[in-house]
């Protein structure tokens, strides 16, 4: 059962579940007292709940559920974090902070149904079900730098000897199968070390990342010649590189492929390579991440387009969280909650806007934005 009283959150959470396939959502409510009227009528192994609704909240619904029901699993769904120690002394399964992620979810399921495989959970969790008919990437960058293990279906973090040789492996990768000269590769690792205490730290790293190729990845191999290096892929494909790819098919012409559209977009699970701060991935980075963002914005058109406008407006509103003064994302924003025939939800989100731009950056909505928003007025 999910218990929600957000319809967008609770149709979202709902796709969420049924995409990774190891429980069947047979109630979804509103409300706290909604979903306890159903637990009379039917069995029900898990509830997922969210804390903050009206009336009832989500804290002393599940005290209520496990006075009558005590076998029932409880997650709690909530969009803040103040109410975790009150959630697990109510000794709930899992605490899911919104927006939640399906790498997230994947978890919180995996506590419920103790027999799935870690590998299927591991999986579930970077690809939806649209894009697990395909081979996973064997290099992931985006948020922080891992390899997939295809015969254990497994992705796992590597565990490099030193900073530095983990960098030098992602910036080989950074630069595709291009020969990269030695001097570089010093000055940017190494930029205040003598020349030949440089150059034995690179050789060392070098000789680092060929011993985890051998033993990870024998299909892909670090050369040098000429007094610099390169590493081929042997086949082996990125995230990244997958997500480019696609992108450059979809972009302009999303309309009747809103499942790729979202395969592409399930691949990104942070911004490329934000978990080790590289200086010379920044440019790479926001380039993806404008691509990310030129990409959901015409999934959510065609999303609205095809009547899901809920979903719509889940995504909208989850790129808005990362890009609060963004003019194109507010104005579609109004535009679903007005296609949903909820025109006062569409006032209230220029209002927040126009309240944001002006509180803290000292600005005005651009006339188009405004245009949207009086039009609502008429």
């Amino acid at each position: 059962m999910l218990i929600d009283d957000e319809k967008p959150a609770l149709t979202h959470l709902e796709r969420l579940i049924r995409a990774d396939g190891r429980l069947e959502p047979v109630a979804l409510c509103t409300s706290a007292r909604e979903g306890i009227e159903w637990l009379d009528k039917e069995r029900i192994d898990a509830v997922f709940l969210d804390i903050g609704m009206p009336e009832m909240n989500g804290l002393e619904a599940a005290e209520h559920i496990q006075q009558r029901y005590p076998g029932i699993a409880i997650v709690f769904v909530t969009a803040y974090s103040d109410y975790a120690v009150e959630a697990f002394d109510l000794q709930a399964i899992d605490y899911l902070l919104k927006p939640i992620g399906p790498a997230r979810l994947q978890k919180a399921i995996a506590r419920i149904v103790p027999d799935s495989s870690e590998a299927e959970a591991a999986t579930a969790g970077l690809i939806d079900a649209a894009s697990k008919k395909s081979e996973m990437p064997g290099v992931l960058m985006f948020r922080r730098l891992e390899l997939y293990d295809s015969a254990a279906c497994k992705v796992h973090p590597v565990k490099w000897r030193t900073a530095k040789s983990q960098e030098l492996f992602a910036y080989l990768l950074h630069q595709g199968e291009q020969w990269v000269p030695r001097g570089e590769l010093t000055d940017l690792l190494w930029p205040s070390m003598p020349g030949d205490k440089a150059a034995t730290h690179l050789h060392t790293s070098v000789y680092q990342i060929r011993k985890l190729l051998k033993e990870s990845k024998p299909e892909m191999a670090l050369e040098y010649r000429q007094e610099s290096y390169r590493l081929l892929r042997g086949g082996v494909e990125t995230d990244v590189e997958r997500f480019e790819r696609e992108y450059e098919k979809l972009i302009g012409s999303v309309k009747g492929k809103i499942d790729p559209a979202e395969a592409v977009l399930a691949l990104w699970q942070g911004g490329y390579l934000e978990h080790h701060d590289y200086l010379w991935a920044e440019s790479r980075a926001e380039k993806l991440n404008r691509q990310r963002f030129r990409l959901a914005l015409e999934l959510a058109q065609e999303e609205k387009a095809a009547g899901r406008t809920d979903e719509a407006i889940r995504l909208l509103t989850s790129l808005q969280e990362e890009e609060p003064y963004a003019e194109e994302i507010c104005r579609q924003l109004m535009s679903a909650y007005e296609f949903a025939g909820n025109k006062r939800l569409a006032r209230e989100c220029y209002r927040a806007f126009e309240q944001r731009l002006e509180e803290e950056l000292g600005a005005e909505p651009e006339p188009l934005t405004r245009q949207v928003y009086e039009r609502l007025e008429e």
